[in-house]
């Protein structure tokens, strides 16, 4: 069967979303404009008393620091060794290597990736949890009135509680990712 217009640009609105996902973690090619190393600007002083260090060590995680030009591989916990690949190394980041530019802007996208599952298993655990208190409490025999209207209570304050958690959130971020755009003369 034929997909419908509303089908195929839905599906390529999806595959547009994905691929914007997937770039957040790739690093800005080097170019002439970003000339001063990132670890200069935000230097190991500004890091410790920023709200970035604090609000990572305040959820138990010791923040990456910048203190050189080094890129994002060089703090990856994965094995970057591709056998298939020219000379075993693979680089999933591109070619911005040795670029502390890099390895923040690949960092704010694998903490956007972390916080959206993370919160995706908050809900679905919550609603979960919600779910089988609503059940509990529709199976429960309550002979005294009072009992059953506290219980009917309870079980439209937890059904809004559900109709909350299918909600999403919008959270604003100061853009910092640009694409470089060319002069035509």
């Amino acid at each position: 069967m034929a997909l419908s217009n509303a089908e195929k640009v839905r599906r390529y609105r999806e595959r547009q979303k994905l691929k914007k996902q997937a770039d957040m973690k790739k690093p800005t090619e080097k170019s002439d404009v970003f000339l001063t190393p990132f670890y200069e600007f935000f230097t190991a002083d500004e890091q410790t008393g920023s709200q970035y260090g604090q609000a990572l060590e305040l959820a138990g995680i010791e923040p990456p620091t910048f203190k050189d030009d080094s890129g994002p591989e060089a703090s990856t916990l994965d094995d970057l060794r591709d056998d298939f690949e020219e000379g075993g190394i693979g680089n999933p980041f591109g070619s911005s290597r040795g670029s502390s530019l890099g390895k923040a802007e690949v960092l704010v996208g694998c903490l956007l990736d972390a916080a959206y599952d993370l919160a995706g298993w908050i809900s679905d655990y919550k609603k979960t949890e919600i779910k089988t208190r609503i059940a509990e409490l529709e199976n429960s025999d309550l002979p005294d009135p009072d009992a059953r209207r506290a219980a009917f209570a309870k079980v439209a304050e937890l059904r809004k509680m559900l109709e909350d958690l299918e909600r999403t959130m919008r959270w604003q971020l100061p853009q910092w990712k640009v694409e470089p755009r060319s002069q035509s003369s």
